[in-house]
């Protein structure tokens, strides 16, 4: 195996071992020897994967002391392979989060909705924002067909729509398939996530499908850039 896949490997599975709790934050990591003999790799491609993971900030090297998991990374990591909602990135880093500016409407679907959905009938929207520690960070218009979540959305909407759908609704999200965009400024749904959470934002185009396949909802999902690092392995 190329030594770059090698390293990415690494430091891929010092990742799983942070976010499944076996390194915890603020721990320090084993000695590069161990860690070598651990991930069967030599020390310099360990090196690699431990610098890129000190770049991200997952990672803190303390002079003459070792290696250690950093307590709160300044960025909210998470590779585009795994699908999670927004709330539970912000959890995973150690971040308060929580929803605001909730809103629930029916309107006409957008033509790309409609072939996205494969529908022809109106859309009931779930917008809101999400924060972490307080400050806003996500904003996104979930899009449902009308006759799938009828009588579902009344009232108020709190906590992270894919528990909803399957605690309520009996509907397990089990993939979607995501495009990053580029934000229009001729877009009103654009132009009203920048107003929100400002102009520093990647645009996430995500249709979501159930066990059968089926396209179950749309989302437009705006995340400021200076918080969200996303990523993914390409071979």
């Amino acid at each position: 195996m190329e030594k770059k896949l090698l390293y990415l490997r690494v430091k891929e599975e010092i990742e799983r071992s942070i976010n499944e709790g076996e390194l915890k934050p603020g721990e320090k990591l084993p000695s590069e020897p161990e860690l070598a003999k651990k991930f069967e790799v030599s020390r310099p491609t360990l090196r690699e994967a431990l610098k890129m993971l000190q770049r991200e900030k997952v990672l803190i090297s303390k002079n003459g002391v070792g290696t250690y998991v950093n307590n709160r990374p300044d960025f909210i990591i998470n590779p585009l392979s795994k699908l999670q909602s927004v709330g539970q990135m912000i959890k995973n880093e150690g971040y308060t989060e929580s929803e605001l500016d909730i809103k629930i409407y029916t309107r006409e679907p957008e033509d790309d909705w409609k072939k996205q959905l494969q529908i022809d009938e109106k859309v009931v929207i779930l917008e809101r924002s999400r924060t972490a520690d307080g400050k806003k960070v996500a904003f996104y218009y979930n899009i449902f067909p009308q006759s799938l979540v009828a009588g579902h959305f009344d009232g108020e909407f709190s906590g992270a729509i894919f528990d909803f759908l399957k605690s309520k609704m009996g509907i397990n999200i089990t993939y979607a398939i995501t495009e990053i965009c580029a934000l229009s400024s001729s877009k009103e749904l654009d132009q009203k996530a920048v107003n929100v959470i400002g102009n520093e934002i990647i645009l996430l185009k995500q249709l979501h499908f159930d066990e059968a396949d089926r396209p179950v909802f749309y989302s437009l999902d705006y995340l400021k850039n200076n918080v969200f690092k996303l990523f993914i392995k390409r071979e």
